[in-house]
């Protein structure tokens, strides 16, 4: 093994060690104390290895790469949150406070990615110590961030993968791809733009947890394939070149629509099946289309209806419409159970009615809520 890698290796275990203790010793590493501890990192890695700082041909173009799909990001999320509504920054805009709010997030940021950077370009981005590095720093991340979640309840958990986990793993791949191909720069630029400028903006798009975690996934995506297409234009021909375009392309377009139709924001919308009450029409982890309707002249007996009742969404089909009062209700039964819904369901529980249904796709959502149970 060379000499460099067993330096890098050396700063791994120490971060790695400092991530174990966080989360088993939450306290020990609270209110910026790891700051102290990655300037201690810092020192060690400067000592071991050195810490270089240059700008290479490529930062300029990498840079406004980066700039063009941030600015997207938030004028799309912005865009959102004229359906969905905005909150007002829970951040006070003092400027004491804000400096207080900022300036740790962002040494916390340049410290990381120098580290990150250095272990990287210093091993001559040896593939181990670069898949290590992603790893590592993803779990130093969650170690950092994972007390705000409670465990023990059912919806922090779908944020704690949603919102942090799932959205660091897409960050520091891209990090990792960012300083694969440059210095450090347009890396600690990213992080800056998407950690450290919402404590100056006085509102933000209220997308709730599932919109929020799906961009902040989306995001990285989109930016490591365009840094990848930005090598492969420069190695291959025009044609090569239009094919990848034309994948991404179709990517980004099947993304956006799986979005939008999770959302809930449209006139349609998919609905994972989580029992089996409806076989052999639909089977738990199938995905059903629905239309979001509550116009009475839209619903008629064999139809599946989409209901909340006690709490939870139901798709069964109409077996009865009646009137009561001037008022329409719909008796409704699933077409594997034995028996008629107890109650009858009025205007205000509807969603719509199921279009049409995609078998088995589903399954992994229904897998991951099954393990949490």
């Amino acid at each position: 093994m060379k000499t460099s890698n067993r330096k890098a290796l050396i700063i791994i275990g120490i971060i790695a060690l400092i991530s174990v203790l966080n989360f088993f010793i939450p306290s020990i590493f609270s209110s910026g104390k790891y700051l102290i501890l990655l300037g201690v990192v810092l020192g060690l890695l400067y000592y071991l290895m050195g810490i270089n700082f240059s700008r290479k041909a490529n930062d300029i173009k990498i840079i406004r790469n980066i700039l063009i799909y941030v600015l997207g990001y938030y004028l799309v999320t912005y865009l959102l949150g004229l359906v969905t509504g905005f909150t007002k920054s829970v951040y006070s805009y003092k400027l004491s406070n804000v400096i207080y709010n900022m300036i740790p997030s962002m040494l916390s940021i340049i410290g990381v990615e120098i580290i990150r950077g250095e272990l990287i370009q210093k091993t001559n981005k040896d593939k181990l110590v670069s898949i290590l590095t992603c790893i590592l720093f993803t779990v130093f991340e969650i170690s950092i961030s994972f007390t705000a979640y409670n465990l023990y309840v059912k919806d922090d958990i779908y944020q704690f993968f949603g919102l942090l986990v799932v959205t660091s793993i897409t960050s520091n791949i891209l990090m990792t791809i960012i300083h694969s191909r440059t210095d450090k720069f347009p890396a600690i630029i990213y992080r800056l733009l998407m950690e450290t400028l919402p404590f100056l903006l006085l509102i933000g798009p209220d997308l709730g947890p599932y919109l929020k975690s799906v961009a902040l996934i989306i995001l990285p995506v989109l930016i490591g394939i365009s840094l990848i297409n930005m090598d492969k234009k420069t190695q291959s021909g025009p044609k090569k070149a239009k094919l990848s375009k034309r994948i991404y392309l179709v990517v980004v377009a099947i993304l956006l629509v799986v979005v939008l139709l999770n959302s809930g924001l449209f006139t349609y919308q998919t609905l994972v099946i989580g029992s089996d009450s409806m076989k052999p029409f639909m089977a738990r982890g199938d995905v059903v289309l629905i239309e979001q309707t509550q116009d009475h002249n839209k619903f008629s007996e064999g139809d599946i209806l989409v209901f909340n009742y006690d709490n939870k969404i139901v798709c069964h089909r109409i077996v009865k419409k009646v009137q009561r009062d001037g008022v329409t209700y719909y008796k409704t039964k699933g077409d594997n159970n034995d028996q008629e819904d107890l109650v009858f369901i009025s205007k205000n529980q509807i969603k719509g009615k199921a279009i049409s249904r995609i078998k088995y796709i589903g399954l992994p959502s229904i897998w991951l809520s099954d393990l949490f149970k």
